[in-house]
């Protein structure tokens, strides 16, 4: 599925990664400081495999943003957003939600009606995206059910992870 670049903001172009986009969704995701950071395989994985599912943010060709995102095998109507991120430099722009927007448009030929992601309860910069992001679509929104308790990650030490269900979505946003 082509993204369409419907909502554009200050030069940026939103369209399909390619597989060597990766490294640089691994560097923004490592200089954000508040995402988990996969390896460099992940995120060249998720441009290759799940290209049609993810997006990046291009400005005067560099890499400013992603989302990762997948469709689950039992929820064909849902995407589930693994990871969004914007580089320092454009951030406090709405790149963010610009970003989900031109995916949830680019999507509409494979009849998705929900965006699902989880978030820390801590992570009111995704908590905001999230909302923002659900009221540009014109969809409800959920953020209160525990999808993997802190118990749920071992020895490591990590918050909750709740679940952020939005949808459904209708055709107009």
């Amino acid at each position: 599925m082509s993204i369409e670049n419907r909502w554009k903001t200050n030069g940026i172009v939103f369209r399909t990664p390619k597989t060597d986009d990766g490294k640089y969704f691994w560097g923004i995701a490592k200089a954000s400081k508040t995402l988990d950071v996969n390896s460099v395989y992940h995120y060249l994985i998720m441009c290759r495999h799940f290209g049609s599912t993810c997006i990046a943010a291009e400005k005067q060709g560099q890499v400013v943003g992603f989302v990762t995102a997948y469709i689950p095998p039992d929820l064909p109507d849902t995407v589930f957003v693994w990871q969004v991120a914007v580089d320092e430099a454009d951030r406090g722009q709405g790149l963010g939600v610009y970003l989900l927007l031109n995916l949830f448009e680019a999507l509409k030929g494979f009849n998705v009606k929900y965006l699902d992601a989880t978030v820390t309860p801590s992570n009111q910069a995704s908590i905001n995206l999230f909302t923002s992001a659900a009221r540009a679509l014109n969809a409800p929104f959920e953020f209160e059910k525990e999808l993997f308790s802190a118990a749920d990650f071992g020895q490591n030490v990590h918050e909750p992870e709740v679940l952020f269900h939005i949808g459904p979505v209708s055709g107009q946003f």
